[in-house]
């Protein structure tokens, strides 16, 4: 029993921590959430504060995406052209970066209180990249500035595909209304030599 009302502390936090940040959270409203009694004290039988709870779900956050079968493995299919297989697999990391979208909103309210959260976040992006084989289809057809500069391109590809995420989180609709097949078909063109240059 203790370890399902824990259970349920952490998931009504997420969304609250997410909602208002975890200053703005009273302990008595997370008890609530959770079906416990406001003010009862119950919540301190599973965390000693807030700061144990918000570094308690961080760390049930970036597990449960690291083990997310879908995240361990490519979207693509084998025999696809280079192009072709890193614009699936950038649609896929559109949908994991709505999956960490509650860790994005809690990492902006407490981006000045829990410092090394953003630094959580960012290393479980990158080894997702890194797991999921993004750099092998990048490099499988690079163009000339991706060969140069390798890590400058890879940081171009993630930022481009958070800052597309977070425009049609933010306003609602994608940018100039490009569908999120174009944009990462588009991306992917840019970075991958398809031979249609020299035709």
């Amino acid at each position: 029993m203790g370890s399902h009302t824990r259970e349920r502390i952490m998931d009504v936090a997420l969304h609250l921590f997410a909602e208002k940040g975890v200053a703005a959270t009273p302990i008595t409203a997370i008890e609530k959430a959770a079906g416990l009694s406001p003010g009862s004290g119950s919540f301190y039988r599973h965390f000693k504060d807030k700061t144990e709870l918000l570094s308690a779900v961080v760390d049930r956050e970036m597990v449960r995406v690291k083990k997310d079968p879908d995240a361990q493995v490519s979207h693509a299919p084998a025999d696809l052209p280079p192009a072709e297989a890193l614009a699936i697999q950038l649609r896929a990391d559109l949908d994991f970066l709505r999956e960490l979208l509650p860790m994005m909103a809690i990492l902006m309210w407490e981006r000045g209180r829990a410092p090394n959260l953003a630094q959580r976040v960012q290393e479980t992006m990158v080894e997702r990249g890194v797991d999921l084989g993004i750099a092998d289809l990048l490099f499988k057809a690079p163009i000339a500035v991706v060969k140069d500069d390798p890590a400058g391109a890879a940081t171009v590809m993630m930022s481009a595909v958070v800052g597309y995420f977070l425009t049609v989180e933010y306003f609602g609709r994608p940018p100039a209304d490009v569908t999120p097949e174009q944009f990462t078909r588009t991306l992917a063109r840019l970075l991958i030599d398809t031979g249609e240059e020299s035709q």
